[in-house]
C-alpha cells in the first residue's frame, strides 16, 4: 500500500482509526494490568488483545512505571518488565487475590496495634499520633476469615514455570 501520496490529516485520521481497531480487537482471552507509576496504583481493564498490552507494556517498561501482566492466554510471548503470570480464570484471580491480601493485611494490623499498645513506653518523639484504624476485634474476624479462606483457587503462574 502506498501511502507517500495521501496528505497528513488523511494520515493521521487513518492512524486513529487502525489504532482504534487494534485497541478494540478481542481476541476472548482476559487480561488484567496492575500498573505502578510514580506512588500511583491502578488496573487497566481495557486491555483485550496481546497487541495493545504489548503497547501498554513498552509505555511502562520499569522507567515510567511497572505493569504486572495476569492472563488466561497460555501463549503470551510479550517482553514485560514487571511480572507476567498465566491464570486459570477471573474467579481463581479473585480468589487469590482476596488471599494475598488478608495475608498482608493481618500482620500490618498486629504490628499497627502493639505500636498502639506500647506507646506509653516509647519517648514521645516515637509514640503513634492516630488510633488505628482497626481493632483486635477486626483482627480477630480477619485471622478467622483467612483461618477458613477456601483454597480451591489456583494461583498464578509465572510464565517461566509454564
Amino acid at each position: 500500500m502506498e501511502l507517500s501520496n495521501i496528505p497528513i490529516k488523511e494520515l493521521v485520521e487513518l492512524r486513529n482509526t487502525i489504532s482504534n481497531m487494534i485497541s478494540s480487537y478481542d481476541d476472548g482471552y482476559l487480561y488484567i494490568c496492575k500498573v505502578r507509576s510514580y506512588g500511583r496504583n491502578w488496573t487497566e481493564n481495557h486491555i483485550k488483545n496481546v497487541y495493545a498490552l504489548e503497547e501498554l507494556c513498552r509505555q511502562y517498561d520499569g522507567e515510567d512505571g511497572i505493569v504486572d501482566v495476569y492472563t488466561t492466554n497460555p501463549n503470551v510471548s510479550i517482553y514485560n518488565y514487571g511480572a507476567l503470570m498465566y491464570i486459570e480464570s477471573q474467579e481463581d484471580y479473585d480468589n487469590w487475590y482476596g488471599y494475598k491480601q488478608l495475608e498482608r493485611l493481618i500482620p500490618e494490623i498486629k504490628k499497627e496495634l502493639g505500636t498502639w499498645d506500647n506507646r506509653d513506653n516509647v519517648p514521645f518523639m516515637h509514640r503513634p499520633t492516630f488510633k488505628p484504624m482497626y481493632t483486635r476485634g477486626d483482627l480477630a474476624n480477619y485471622e478467622l476469615q483467612l483461618g477458613v479462606y477456601d483454597m480451591s483457587f489456583v494461583p498464578p503462574k509465572s510464565y517461566n514455570d509454564l
